[in-house]
């Protein structure tokens, strides 16, 4: 029996023990000596500044200074000290992530389809999928916040929302700066600055940049892959214009320009049979097979042969507009902001040295997105209400080169889709052309009652539209096509213009729904919160924008839309404050009715992957989060998060396979993070500073299916970090350390068994480095 059973009530019973043994906890803190204490946190997760610890929904928040600490640079880091949140890379760091919040997430790979978990910078929603990797620098903090959102964050927030936010102007003058170098000639920049212009008007600029040479070799070069190359920028501009109007505008851009990531190509076939029946699983495992065209790859984890090195290249710009109007007992808030990103990655798909399979990625979005609130406080009720708005357009260009270098096998090294004249194998050159245009309203309004002098209420509502055209087109590119005509006969003739139209595709789908959420949350002490929430989230349907099939009959199924999916979630919580501020501990525990899930599923087919992203009838998942951080003693702090999750698809056939009784992909049972953070002073003025790091994921499945070949067992990861420091916080020089043990384990994988091969990306292995900031 798994959490969902016994583990499940001994999550619900801990829970229920912390609520009945914490206030007996809070009742002795007299006898606790005072000290400063573990400070407060504070966070805008329902769109208003509060305490952490006053906010009924599970949030996990951190400053930017402990990310940084923590080594924590992209946006997709994160999931290693957050529970239940996981985040998989399925085509290398830099590009789309998967983000999969207690279970809830979207493995589809495809540009155009944004997953269930909304991310946000700076109260803007990021809505390409292609560009919510990104860069974290001079951030004030981030909230990870958990369960729907189907009130304040409406749009596709079935599972939750991150909230990324940047530091903003302030009053007096600030600078920083950052430098690190590390394993794998890593080089990281980091500087802002900023302060007041007159009275009125405040600015800050900060910029960051990454060079890297990977920790990829690739034998067949002599280089390193994986590396990194990026820069990114960011200006705000703070403006007072009356008393009671202030303005805030931010630009932002970045680019990446790099070597495409390169993964890991596991071999199927059996070598003793010329490749061609499957090997046994411990074989494969055991790396001693290879793909259709014979490669078995390098017993060095971190090796490769690589024959293709095009780049992955990203730029993207933006702007926001925020503006406040204090109109006495109301504040009316409005954001606008526009968005623009243009991604191009050119994979080496078959990880291989051989012409296998190349892809290539290439999506640009334009989206303009508008928000308008009104938030106020009237007697025992505070309420904020409003209307959102978006519009995006965004194209994709993809193409698929197939078998090239059997091309010395087909007639005048033309294409050969149906494998003619080369034993089966498919030989082509395809390109996909899309264009979704996404059209979102919604209005929202969301009010906490005093209902007595401890107990409050939550209700909230939402209703979303949603209207989505998408085009879609196929083609072969080729001068020569071998093919077989009515009568069975092997027929080589050329292609007029270099083009052979496969199909073409015009179609349109709306969604709507509304959402709710009702709650109570209780004061048993003063530093003492339980609270209880039913709430409702919705993410509309879909088009699947990747590589259709080449038959238009199976494409045109393949091109209908898919439905909206719809969560339902019982949560009950636990905040407290204890021992004069020296413990911070909170929990969480939940039930959600998860109908019509979108799942994504790549079929093999024996010639070439189809993939598909349908509606399952339903899922259930059950789960419990412990969160604590303790000071026991004066200038030590501990921090502990623990995830428990339970998932299970309910009902679900795609392509004549039942996946009824699997778990959600990136859903491990377990997880776990610990830091704790020692200072010991050298002087009055100087301190040493120790941090050790430690994560747990249990066994995770990276596809619907459950394949036992895209499976990661269960790994421990051990940082550290030295530092010292000014007492006063103006300097600090590090060591640093990752992945200390040398652990080997892969981030996602995919099943290309058509090509022989299981697709891998692996983790990054150990790695040091020295670092140094100054502030002022």
């Amino acid at each position: 029996m798994g959490f969902q059973g016994k583990t499940g009530r001994r999550a619900l019973l801990m829970l229920t023990g912390c609520a009945l043994v914490v206030p007996a906890i809070a009742s002795a803190q007299d006898a606790v000596p005072a000290d400063e204490g573990i400070g407060d946190i504070v966070v805008t997760a329902q769109r208003r500044e509060q305490n952490l610890q006053d906010v009924p929904v599970a949030v996990t928040a951190f400053a930017g200074d402990a990310l940084a600490d923590l080594g924590i640079q992209s946006s997709s880091d994160i999931a290693g000290v957050v529970p239940n949140l996981e985040i998989g890379l399925p085509g290398g760091a830099g590009n789309q992530p998967l983000i999969y919040i207690r279970g809830v997430g979207l493995s589809d790979t495809n540009r155009n389809n944004s997953g269930p978990n909304g991310v946000y910078m700076d109260e803007v929603y990021i809505s390409s999928p292609s560009a919510q990797t990104f860069q974290l620098f001079d951030l004030e903090r981030v909230e990870v916040l958990k369960g729907p959102q189907g009130t304040l964050y409406g749009r596709n927030a079935t599972g939750g929302a991150i909230n990324f936010i940047a530091a903003k102007p302030s009053r007096d003058f600030q600078a920083q700066a950052s430098l690190s170098y590390g394993s794998f000639d890593t080089i990281t920049g980091e500087a802002a600055i900023g302060g007041p212009i007159s009275d009125s008007v405040r600015f800050r600029i900060a910029g960051t940049g990454t060079h890297a040479n990977g920790y990829i070799h690739n034998l067949l070069t002599g280089r390193r892959e994986n590396g990194q190359g990026s820069f990114a920028l960011r200006g705000q501009l703070a403006v007072d214009v009356t008393d009671n109007f202030d303005a805030l505008v931010n630009v932002h851009g970045g680019r990446v320009d790099v070597r495409s990531p390169q993964f890991r190509s596991l071999g199927l076939l059996d070598p003793d049979t010329g490749f061609t029946t499957p090997c046994a699983a411990d074989a494969i495992m055991a790396n001693q097979c290879g793909n259709v065209l014979g490669y078995v790859s390098p017993e060095g984890f971190y090796d490769g042969n690589y024959d293709r090195s095009d780049r992955l290249k990203s730029k993207s710009w933006g702007t926001a507009v925020r503006l406040n109007w204090d109109l006495g007992d109301v504040t009316l808030t409005s954001i606008s902001a526009y968005d623009f990103d243009d991604k191009l990655h050119q994979e080496d798909s078959d990880a291989s040295p051989a012409a296998l399979l190349h892809l290539t990625y290439g999506v640009r979005s334009k989206t303009v997105t508008q928000e308008l609130r009104l938030s106020g406080s009237t007697g025992s009720v505070t309420w904020v209400a409003g209307g959102y708005y978006l519009h995006e357009v965004l194209k994709q260009d993809q193409t698929g080169d197939l078998f090239r270098d059997l091309r010395v096998l087909t007639p005048d090294g033309g294409a050969d889709p149906e494998g003619l004249t080369t034993g089966g194998a498919p030989v082509l050159f395809s390109r996909t052309l899309n264009r979704q245009t996404t059209e979102a309203a919604a209005i929202f309004g969301q009010a906490e009652i005093e209902l007595a002098p401890s107990l409050r209420a939550t209700v909230g509502g939402r209703y979303n539209y949603e209207r989505k055209r998408f085009r879609a087109a196929a083609q072969f590119e080729d001068e020569v096509m071998t093919f077989s005509d009515e009568d069975g006969n092997i027929v080589t003739a050329p292609v007029p213009g270099g083009i052979l139209p496969l199909y073409a595709f015009d179609n349109r789908k709306s969604f709507d729904n509304v959402s709710f959420k009702v709650g109570l949350d209780y004061d048993i002490t003063d530093d003492v919160m339980a609270y209880a929430t039913i709430s409702t989230g919705f993410k509309s349907g879909g088009f699947n924008g990747g590589y259709l099939s080449f038959d238009p009959v199976e494409a045109e199924e393949q091109a209908k839309p898919f439905n909206e999916e719809t969560l339902t979630a019982y949560e009950i919580g636990l905040k407290s404050t204890l021992l004069d501020r020296r413990l911070r501990f909170n929990a969480a525990a939940f039930y959600y009715d998860y109908k019509d899930l979108q799942l994504y599923t790549l079929i093999n087919t024996g010639a070439i992957p189809v993939s598909l992203l349908a509606n399952a009838a339903n899922a259930t998942i059950y789960g419990a989060e412990f969160e604590m951080i303790a000071r026991p003693v004066d200038r030590l702090d501990i921090t502990l998060n623990l995830g428990l999750l339970d998932t299970e698809i309910k009902d679900f056939v795609s392509a004549g396979t039942d996946y009824s009784g699997n778990r959600l992909a990136l859903s491990p049972k377990v997880n776990f993070s610990g830091v704790a953070n020692y200072e010991i002073p050298l002087s009055n003025a100087v301190a040493l500073a120790l941090q050790p790091s430690v994560s747990y994921r249990s066994s995770q499945f990276f596809s619907t299916d459950n394949n036992p070949l895209l499976k990661q067992k269960g790994y421990w990861l051990l940082g550290g970090r030295i530092a010292v420091k000014d007492e006063d916080g103006r300097w600090e020089a590090a060591l640093f350390g990752r992945n200390l043990t040398r652990k080997k384990y892969i981030n996602f994988a995919v099943d290309l068994a058509d090509f022989g091969f299981v697709e891998q990306f692996q983790g990054q292995p150990r790695s040091f480095g020295v670092e140094f900031r100054v502030k002022y």
